[in-house]
């Protein structure tokens, strides 16, 4: 099961900022956030998945996408950390789910009262 969720969104004088995590005990790093953003922005501006290990844990991630190709809304990207131990590629569908009831919710900021229950929808896998 993954360690939690993560939903990040690139500010083009910030950087990546942390817009929304699940469980409240997650630890989340600028580095972390850094990571995960970059690994989608290196291969492409057009909405898709990345996978990366990182010293402790994985990360399987959803990027919404910029410029004219993108899902909902620009430039955010949903991601599953995972236990060293687990296989991103095994959430892939799920995530799919996850990232489009989340993206589709960022305008009026509802997506956050959905980060326990999609969390939960994770358990199951």
């Amino acid at each position: 099961m993954p360690v939690g969720i993560l939903v990040i969104r690139w500010d083009n004088e910030i950087g990546p900022i942390n817009e929304g995590f699940y469980p409240a005990t997650l630890k989340i790093t600028n580095n972390l956030l850094t990571q995960v953003y970059s690994s989608h922005r290196y291969q492409s501006l057009k909405p898709g998945f990345a996978s990366i290990a990182l010293k402790n844990n994985k990360v399987v991630s959803f990027f919404s996408g910029v410029g004219q190709d993108f899902i909902s809304v620009e430039n955010y990207v949903v991601a599953l950390l995972l236990r060293r131990d687990e296989k991103p590629g095994k959430y892939r569908e799920i995530l799919k789910t996850i990232a489009a009831e989340i993206l589709e919710k960022i305008p009026d900021d509802k997506y956050k009262e959905s980060l326990p229950n999609l969390y939960e929808q994770l358990a199951k896998i």
